[in-house]
């Protein structure tokens, strides 16, 4: 028998977190979870630098987990057990259409909500904006009006000036006659 058909592929956390659309510091809790609730702290196989390494049947075992937590009435913790209880947990396979499906299926109202959430918020911005608009209108109008207020009063003290300036002047010229005639 040949060695190469007893062949067992390990992926690294990196690899099967993004196979799993999930962060590292997740995985190592989930993996962590399924190890303390299995009761078997060697549930994954372990690399030198005592680092878990995963299976691809791992990989479908924690999809599985994470098909059953988002779904209503599920808690992590639920959905490990549930997982741990299946009947044929071993069995399951990377291409299990069925897990595909079950995360897709799961995500699509969380999905929708998180969109209705948004929707949600761009009209209240949109409304903030528009208010904010009109409140902007409403200051630049008032500003305009103080502007024509500030000229009003300026002409009006260049015209004063004018007048007082030319009442001395009409005197000064007065009194400069005066003293030429003497």
């Amino acid at each position: 028998m040949d060695k190469d058909t007893n062949f067992i592929e390990y992926i690294s956390p990196n690899v099967a977190a993004k196979k799993l659309g999930i962060a590292v510091t997740t995985l190592r809790k989930y993996s962590s979870l399924i190890e303390k609730t299995s009761g078997n702290k060697s549930y994954f196989e372990r690399d030198n630098n005592n680092s878990r390494l995963y299976r691809y049947v791992d990989v479908s075992v924690l999809k599985r987990v994470i098909s059953l937590k988002v779904r209503p009435g599920f808690s992590l913790e639920e959905a490990v057990k549930q997982v741990l209880t299946e009947n044929d947990v071993a069995s399951v396979s990377v291409t299990d259409t069925r897990l595909e499906s079950d995360t897709s299926n799961d995500l699509q109202p969380i999905q929708e909500d998180t969109i209705k959430q948004y929707e949600s918020l761009i009209n209240q911005l949109v409304e903030s904006n528009l208010k904010l608009s009109g409140q902007l209108e409403s200051a630049i109008g008032r500003l305009e009006e103080h502007d024509k207020k500030l000229l009003e009063l300026g002409q009006e003290s260049i015209e004063k000036k004018g007048l007082f300036s030319r009442m001395f002047k009409k005197k000064l010229n007065e009194i400069l006659n005066k003293y030429l005639q003497i």
